[in-house]
């Protein structure tokens, strides 16, 4: 068997899975095994090439496998040995990759590759299946569905752990597991792509680990007494967290005296909801604000180049309210940094994320009650003669979204209908298929009637005017300066006592992510209170839409 022909069937999944069940079945981590089965592999690569044909494959692959174990035994007991030689300088000579040398053409690195990958993958996958079962308590059958393997692999690898780890566990179950009762709401902004480690921390173990370090750095030992968990699951669980996604940014971090301590900003709910009370107790006086500011402008708001009639404040509003709310935000977080955090350089990277603790089982009710809007847009070019179009729509409690940000507008067939309504469409000149779709366009708020003819109703302008639209929210902002200064210098106040000092630089996503989060709900009751918003009539419907279209 040549070596192409070897890789090709070492690359099986099911083969890699008997080599590294052999490996961890034989070592103290998962990493480890996964150290070992790459030395297995690259040892079977390395004589195939000595060899002329291969009579009887899988006995030559486990004759390898155990000679490259025992080898792997010695070397583990010199390394002992030599760690445990008190002021003996340890010098360990970096191993030779061998496998450099089985790299003949680009097909052959390409498949050794595919090897790697899968072996990592195999390392956490035994890994999670012996968190789930352990320490989640998940059932066989419930591992198998969320790892989308079959239950007898489960077992295997369940059987495939070590027996000084099984009989931790033993231990382990005769005690009482203090896993807290609390649950992550994990959230970000920036681009997540390669740097977001919130996918490492979905586990109740792994979420409990984090949170013991909230407060205080503990060390390995520390965490394991306070959850009653082994050591060696501790140990991987921390690795893992510390490296997060991208090696870098974890919801961990280690410090020089060994110990963990968060890396990322966690409040339990209660901080969470005191931060928010600061913006809402001046809700009031910037509701009054809006108030005159929008009187003052009125003119310029209803002159401005619509695409469509506007004699409508309250809808014009609504798709103006969250630049309002971001903009009053931004100028309280320019304050925040000015005036209050001069001295603390803000931490940039190109993703940062915070995390919210909740109740166990209370998670699902607090989030809604957090009663935000959010905002999807979605683009296309060339599409019903325009060169660009832009649709934004916001969604929260009073109103349902009416696309995703992954919505293709030119299989829209309202939308499209929209597009074609710009500047009027005689309702006389249409199909009786297309006054169909014109029918159902008006009543989920895209369209209206005037008179006879067909005209958006969602506020449409043309591209080169989006900027000055945008520019109405910030200039009613940038009159709000007496309260944007109170709430400024509370928030900062509130922050310095409750921000662990070695998260100090975090202070901009404080605010951003965690103090603010209520603040556009909070503005929008607010606005409806005083009539400045009427409050939609139906779910779906115009209000929070912003069609734009470059000719």
């Amino acid at each position: 068997m040549k070596t192409i022909e070897l890789l090709k069937e070492m690359n099986n999944a099911e083969f890699l899975d008997k080599i590294y069940q052999f490996a961890y079945r034989r070592c103290s981590t998962s990493h480890e095994a996964e150290d070992l089965c790459s030395d297995i592999i690259v040892k079977i690569l390395t004589a195939v090439q000595k060899q002329e044909g291969i009579d009887n494959f899988y006995a030559f692959v486990w004759t390898i496998a155990h000679r490259v174990y025992a080898d792997f035994c010695e070397q583990r007991k010199k390394m002992s040995e030599q760690i445990s030689l008190e002021g003996t300088e340890l010098v360990i000579e970096e191993k030779k990759n061998e496998i450099d040398t089985l790299i003949e053409d680009m097909s052959t690195w390409q498949q050794l590759e595919s090897i790697r990958k899968e072996i990592h993958f195999l390392s956490k996958a035994y890994r999670d299946v012996m968190v789930m079962f352990y320490l989640d308590e998940y059932k066989v059958k419930d591992i198998a569905l969320q790892l989308r393997i079959s239950e007898t692999t489960v077992k295997q690898r369940l059987f495939s752990a070590r027996t000084t780890i099984k009989k931790e566990v033993e231990v382990m179950n005769n005690r009482n597991l203090s896993l807290k009762p609390v649950e992550f709401a994990i959230i970000g902004t920036g681009n997540p792509v390669g740097n977001d480690p919130r996918e490492q921390a979905l586990r109740t173990f792994s979420q409990n680990l984090i949170y013991l370090c909230k407060d205080k750095a503990r060390s390995v030992k520390e965490l394991a007494d306070e959850l009653c968990v082994p050591m060696v699951y501790v140990e991987e669980e921390l690795e893992i967290q510390c490296c997060g996604q991208n090696g870098t940014y974890g919801m961990l971090r280690k410090l020089e005296n060994g110990k963990y301590i968060t890396n990322i900003l966690l409040v339990d709910y209660q901080e969470y909801d005191e931060a928010n009370k600061i913006f809402e107790k001046h809700m009031p006086e910037v509701c009054k604000l809006l108030k005159e500011k929008l009187a003052e402008k009125k003119s310029k708001i209803l002159n401005f180049p619509y695409l469509n009639p506007q004699t409508d404040m309250s809808l014009i509003l609504w798709s103006l309210i969250l630049p309002i709310t971001w903009g009053f935000v931004g100028k309280v977080n320019q304050i925040v940094a000015k005036k209050h955090f001069a001295d603390v350089a803000p931490v940039s990277r190109p993703y940062s994320c915070v995390a919210i603790a909740y109740p166990k089982n209370e998670l699902e009710q607090r989030v809604m009650d957090f009663n935000g809007y959010f905002c999807d847009g979605i683009g296309a070019k060339k599409v019903v003669g325009y060169e660009n179009v832009v649709v934004q729509n916001i969604y929260g409690p009073r109103m349902d979204r009416h696309f995703s940000v992954s919505h293709n507008i030119s299989l829209d067939k309202l939308l499209l209908m929209t597009l074609k309504s710009i500047g009027g469409l005689a309702i006389s000149d249409l199909t009786e298929n297309e006054k169909e779709i014109a029918a159902k366009a008006i009543e989920c708020g895209y369209l209206r009637k005037n008179g006879s003819i067909l005209e958006p109703k969602m506020i449409t302008i043309e591209d080169k005017n989006r900027q000055a639209f945008m520019d109405i929210a910030s200039e009613i902002t940038d009159d709000m300066g007496e309260v944007i200064e109170k709430i400024a210098s509370e928030l900062a106040s509130y922050m310095k006592k409750h921000i662990p000092k070695h998260l100090m630089n975090e202070y901009a996503i404080y605010t951003e992510l965690i103090a603010s989060l209520r603040v556009d709900g909070q503005l929008v009751e607010h606005c409806i209170d005083e009539g400045l918003l009427l409050e939609p009539e139906q779910r779906l419907g115009a209000e929070g839409m912003l069609l734009t279209v470059e000719k």
